[in-house]
């Protein structure tokens, strides 16, 4: 469960990392604590990078896939001989003879 404080911890350790646009981005210097907090958000950013990536991959391979045996199945539909359901053939034709 994140806290109030554990949400500012990682909003101060964003800011950190992170500088606002104005300021131009230089590491921190002397607080070895911060830097390692720093350290650790970005190995969890460039994580998060590739575990996004992998998710992104899997998902469009999936959409082939199911697009694959849906077509599949809508020939096999095509192909199904009539079963005990399906409407009897009109073998004379609407108008009979």
């Amino acid at each position: 469960v994140c806290t109030l404080s554990h949400a500012l911890s990682g909003l101060s350790v964003i800011a950190t990392c992170f500088p606002t646009a104005a300021e131009p981005f230089s590491p921190p210097q002397g607080d070895a604590a911060q830097s390692t907090k720093c350290d650790r958000h970005m190995a969890v950013q460039r994580r998060l990078v590739v575990v996004e990536e992998m998710v992104e991959k899997t998902v469009e391979h999936l959409a082939t896939e199911v697009k694959g045996l849906l077509g599949l199945l809508e020939e096999l539909a095509w192909n199904l001989p009539p079963g005990p359901f399906s409407p009897a053939p009109d073998l004379l034709g609407e108008d009979g003879f």
